[in-house]
């Protein structure tokens, strides 16, 4: 990991340090970090609510479901269709974390 050996002290406003600490307990992180992914073009998400997260698991148990299904059947083409069934909710299941988890790229350039 790289040493970081620079520090940069800033001032703000009571208003504007509010409003960083609750963007930075929004997105479960430390100012630090915050910062530094801002600084290099994200923008850090809030963390979802504990219903996202089971909502998550249930459509990997789907998926987990179908797979155990396809391992039991005989019939080849069941187990191709039931394996393409499963690799769809995989991927819906990625999709959806990569939309709500993953900070965003900001590519625009500051001026």
């Amino acid at each position: 990991m790289r040493k970081r050996q620079r520090r940069v002290q800033v001032w703000l406003t009571n208003e504007e340090k509010t409003d960083l600490e609750e963007k930075v307990s929004a997105a479960c992180m430390d100012e630090s970090s915050f910062i530094r992914m801002l600084i290099k073009g994200y923008t850090p998400r809030p963390a979802p609510d504990e219903q996202f997260y089971k909502t998550m698991e249930l459509i990997r148990t789907m998926g987990d479901r179908l797979q155990l299904m396809e391992s039991r059947i005989t019939d080849p083409q069941v187990q191709r269709l039931l394996q393409e069934e499963a690799n769809k909710w995989y991927a819906f299941q990625h999709a959806i974390e990569k939309r709500y988890l993953l900070p965003e790229r900001t590519d625009t350039p500051w001026q």
